[in-house]
């Protein structure tokens, strides 16, 4: 009995062990490109950047202009959100803040 113990519990801790490595691959991973050139480093400033108001409203592809989003909150009162309706994104940032401009992005949330 005693070694069958001794089998079982070595089984199950290897299955703990590929788990565990399993996650950390998969948390590891590089995420799949970013909408409308958004990176990871992206401030809170170039997120408006990016994705502002067009400078011609007829002809968007003649640039852009910094603006603000859609919707924003502060759900949980420590992460500050964006909603940018028309392109189908949601920034989370690492701020409560909608004034801090430095503000570094948390979590992109891409609507589908």
């Amino acid at each position: 009995m005693n070694k069958f113990f001794k089998i079982l519990s070595i089984v199950v801790l290897v299955a703990a062990v590929a788990v565990v490595f399993t996650q950390a691959r998969q948390a590891s991973a590089a995420p799949k490109s970013l909408p409308y050139s958004l990176t990871m480093q992206d401030t809170m400033a170039s997120v408006e950047q990016k994705l502002g108001q067009p400078t011609v409203t007829f002809a968007p592809q003649a640039g852009w202009e910094g603006g603000v989003p859609d919707e924003s909150s502060s759900p949980d009162h420590i992460h500050y959100w964006a909603i940018y309706k028309r392109f189908g994104v949601t920034v989370v940032y690492n701020s409560p803040s909608a004034a801090d401009k430095n503000a570094t992005i948390y979590k992109i949330l891409v609507n589908k």
